[in-house]
């Protein structure tokens, strides 16, 4: 701000002997300029002087009536009372009257207080102690009367005492009233000083909150600067907007196991390194490209990189953060952001967790109207764009069904690009992207830690590596051992160690129950090979066995669910063949779930039961049951029944068969079953070497997998 024009430098021209005209004409012209303000700040103060000396009229508490230790009494018996010469003493407060008689209304003689003092308190609990309740009595005299009482009162010798009443509110009331009425006019103050400034001064608490919280990605010192010049467009100049370098240093080398989304936003970074390829042809290039997929698999990583590729700055923000309590934010925060992208374009918008605001519309709008108005405007931009402006909309969700069809269609969103969790070669190539930086063990393999992490996302590969690096870190090593990678592992799936006390029964049960699991699973063809068994506690499990995922699988056959549910229970089976029907624990809560779930699924999604064949999964709704009467084919034993009664007797029957399964394994390999639990409540864990080094031990016949 130029200091010479400021309202200051102009108040001090009166320090100039002579010049008091020029003052004169400042105080006139600033008065004229914020007129309606300085009105209005006057006609405050006024009303609030007017009703703090409204209040101060306003009559007190009525004292005596609010004490238990006064007698109510009427005028008529007061007046009789004081002929007869039984009023000692009278208060007079206002138009209440407090006396003291010189004997009770029942006769008996009353104490003698020394002084007026003694019932003239605010306090009458103090009194009570000297005077009897029954000798003090009130009541309310008009103001008229005191004329006619008080020649009364001197003829009968009562001694007479006058204090002024109580005020409406108590000085302390009085004085915050004051200060409340300093602060404001402070304030109002303040407010008027505030709008004379030039309008070059930052903007206000209101107008910020209708700004875009887009943040520009930059590189070091540049971010920063990027930042401010991103919250605070309206005092930056469009040269310095363009002048700071906010390309993220993020590119595709940075991203691995998702080639083939890659390739497809390699078109976008051509398009924003050579537009003229495309505009010689009369091409666009997409306006909005949705990247949908589950989280954790890098979309917002993809974003950046497409920026850090192109070598255009980077606007990145959360959808939920357009919506607020305000109606009409959003929809201002909206057009400010693609304000801010046209300024600096060619650049990349980045909206993450877009389902935040670009839900389907509700029929009603009250239910959601500032939602749906901030939807209206982004639809209002995205029809906006030109086609050569050079700014590429990307957004990212995991929940596409929710998202409103008219952002959708092609226009707005022309393009969506899925992201599936990446397979063993994508999870290799994220953990050599990973680990670049990182010190490994020459033991360290990747290709077998990419088989033993089927279905982890990138997010979880990148947290894999910082745990070993922390387990490393914790033993003092100097490169990345594979315990380290099996003991981060095991933290991430499992959870981390508990120190309980157990008895040894209850761990003999843990022990029988998770060998149970492995067995089955190790004589099964179709199940998962056992990775890790352990009988320490880990997370919320008392005993944990592993299974090693080794390939991918898009496919499950009926065996395959089957050995699943067999394995599941197995623990339970294994329990009662050890310690009999009555030695089953609740251990088996979380696998009778499991497996109840998985047959239910096979039924009802899959179409594996035998009776009821493909089952929708809206099979308890009436058009379901009616399909289900007239389904052609139904068996005999069917027809009498409901879908869901028959649907519950076909899980049970895949539960039972899944049952018969791990028992007939199990009871041919019991002194296996019994000589691994041993084991295992020996050295407390066991991983995949020592676990069939053990099966392998000739104890009986030499067992071969089913």
């Amino acid at each position: 701000m130029n200091k010479k024009n400021s309202p200051l430098q102009r108040l001090r021209i009166f320090r100039r002997p002579g010049d008091k005209r020029a003052l004169f004409h400042s105080l006139l012209r600033l008065c004229k300029r914020h007129a309606q303000s300085f009105l209005t700040g006057v006609l405050t103060f006024l009303l609030l002087l007017l009703l703090c000396g409204i209040l101060s009229l306003l009559p007190g508490p009525r004292l005596s009536q609010a004490s238990a230790n006064v007698t109510p009494m009427a005028l008529q018996t007061f007046v009789s009372q004081v002929k007869a010469n039984n009023v000692r003493a009278v208060l007079i407060r206002g138009n209440g009257m407090t006396a003291e008689l010189t004997r009770s209304l029942q006769g008996q003689p009353c104490n003698m207080s020394p002084t007026l003092s003694s019932f003239s308190s605010s306090d009458f609990s103090t009194s009570s102690a000297r005077i009897d309740p029954a000798c003090l009595i009130y009541l309310n005299a008009p103001p008229q009367s005191n004329g006619l009482l008080l020649p009364l009162f001197f003829r009968h010798a009562v001694i007479v005492d006058v204090t002024p009443p109580s005020p409406a509110f108590p000085v302390e009331l009085q004085l915050f009233c004051g200060l409340a009425m300093l602060m404001i006019l402070l304030i109002l103050m303040s407010s008027f000083l505030r709008k004379s400034r030039p309008a070059s001064y930052p903007p206000d608490r209101l107008s910020r909150m209708l700004k875009s919280r887009a943040r520009r990605v930059g590189e070091g010192s540049k971010q920063s600067q990027a930042q401010s010049v991103i919250a605070r467009p309206s005092f930056s100049s469009l040269s310095a907007l363009k002048s700071v370098s906010s390309t993220p240093p993020t590119t595709f080398a940075d991203v691995a196991g998702i080639d083939e989304v890659r390739a497809e936003l390699a078109e976008v970074v051509r398009f924003l390194r050579q537009p003229e390829c495309f505009q010689r042809l009369g091409a666009h290039v997409p306006r909005g490209i949705l990247l949908v997929g589950p989280p954790g698999t890098g979309k917002t990583l993809l974003a950046r990189a497409v920026a850090g590729e192109a070598g255009v700055p980077f606007l990145h923000m959360s959808a939920s953060e357009f919506v607020e309590v305000f109606v009409g934010v959003g929809a201002s925060r909206v057009r400010d952001l693609f304000r801010q992208a046209r300024n600096c374009a060619p650049c990349v918008v980045f909206l993450d967790e877009i389902d935040a605001v670009g839900r389907k519309r509700a029929l009603l709008p009250v239910d959601s109207g500032e939602r749906d108005q901030t939807l209206n405007q982004l639809l209002i931009e995205l029809d906006g764009f030109q086609s050569r402006s050079g700014i590429v909309l990307l957004a990212a969700t995991n929940r596409a069904d929710m998202l409103d069809p008219a952002l959708l269609r092609p226009g707005r969103f022309d393009r969506q690009i899925p992201i599936t969790l990446p397979d063993v070669r994508g999870r290799e190539a994220i953990l050599r992207v990973h680990t670049r930086h990182t010190p490994l063990d020459a033991r360290v393999r990747l290709d077998h830690l990419a088989r033993m992490t089927a279905g982890m996302s990138g997010a979880e590969l990148a947290n894999l590596v910082n745990e070993a690096a922390l387990c490393a870190a914790r033993r003092d090593l100097s490169a990345l051992t594979p315990e380290c990678f099996a003991e981060a592992l095991a933290r991430i799936q499992l959870g981390a160690l508990r120190p309980l006390f157990i008895s040894e029964r209850e761990r003999h049960i843990i022990a029988v129950h998770e060998c149970g699991h492995a067995l089955v699973a190790y004589y099964l063809p179709e199940a998962d090979p056992v990775n890790y068994l352990t009988i320490l506690a880990r997370g919320r499990h008392l005993g944990v066995t592993q299974f090693a995922v080794e390939e991918e699988r898009y496919h499950l056959s009926r065996t395959r669910l089957m050995a699943r549910i067999a394995v599941g229970l197995g623990g339970r089976v294994a329990v009662e063949l050890v310690f009999g029907s009555d030695g089953v624990t609740t251990g088996a809560e979380e696998d009778l779930q499991t497996a109840t779930t998985v047959a239910r699924r096979m039924v009802t999604r899959w179409g594996m039961g035998k009776e009821v064949g493909v089952v929708f999964a809206d099979y308890r709704t009436p058009a379901a049951e009616r399909s289900w009467r007239e389904m052609p084919g139904r068996t005999q034993t069917a027809s009498s029944r409901s879908m869901e009664a028959v649907i519950d007797n076909e899980v049970q029957r895949i539960l039972q068969d899944g049952r018969q399964i791990a028992l007939r394994v199990l009871s041919e390999h019991s002194s296996q079953l019994t000589l691994l639990a041993d084991v295992l409540m020996e050295r407390e864990q066991l991983d995949r070497e020592q676990f069939e080094a053990i099966l392998a031990r000739p104890t009986s016949a030499n067992p071969e997998r089913c």
